[in-house]
């Protein structure tokens, strides 16, 4: 498999962040990655959490560590946030009440998941499985919400998604009246 190319992945979703905050600046304002993470910030986070991170999630990270706001209400976890912190207790929170409220059959047991995106505002939680099968090196994401919204083969699956999702929301905002 070549190599991803998160630089440009990750461009092509701050241009489409982009476009989204142009036509619904007051729900989506623009919002950019943070920085990419150092080898250090990476490890830290991996000592944190007691366990390594997804390879491609970490590798993602070494580009973009974390985004506020990345799709809808809720933000990408960076290596600040793993392990530690308000994101990190609000995925926690939002992955257990769903373990507690909802259907589970369909999903690994709860402490093989850890979110990478939590949202503030809503019951929306992305986790990613440490167990299960790896596909092209990585682990699956899954979409938790009242239900499972999405589920990807991995991390840049995922990535995809998100480009989708938001390129969506922009069509939207663009001509609401059009049926989705």
């Amino acid at each position: 498999m070549d190599p991803i190319r998160w630089d440009a992945l990750i461009a092509h979703l701050a241009s489409a962040r982009h476009n989204l905050s142009q036509v619904a600046p007051e729900v989506y304002p623009l919002t950019i990655p943070h920085l990419a993470a150092t080898p250090d910030q990476l490890t830290g986070a991996e000592a944190r959490l007691g366990y390594p991170l997804d390879p491609l999630y970490r590798e993602l990270l070494g580009y973009g560590n974390g985004w506020p706001q990345l799709v809808f209400t809720g933000d990408m976890l960076g290596t600040d946030d793993l392990g530690q912190g308000p994101r990190w207790d609000q995925g926690q929170e939002l992955l257990d009440l769903y373990y507690e409220n909802c259907d589970t059959s369909e999903l690994p047991e709860r402490d093989q998941l850890y979110p990478i995106y939590a949202s503030q505002h809503d019951l929306n939680v992305m986790a990613l499985r440490k167990d299960g099968p790896v596909t092209n090196g990585g682990h699956e994401v899954i979409w938790l919400y009242t239900e499972i919204n999405g589920r990807w083969a991995n991390t840049l699956q995922w990535w995809l998604a998100c480009i989708e999702i938001v390129n969506n929301a922009t069509a939207y905002f663009e001509n609401p009246a059009t049926p989705r």
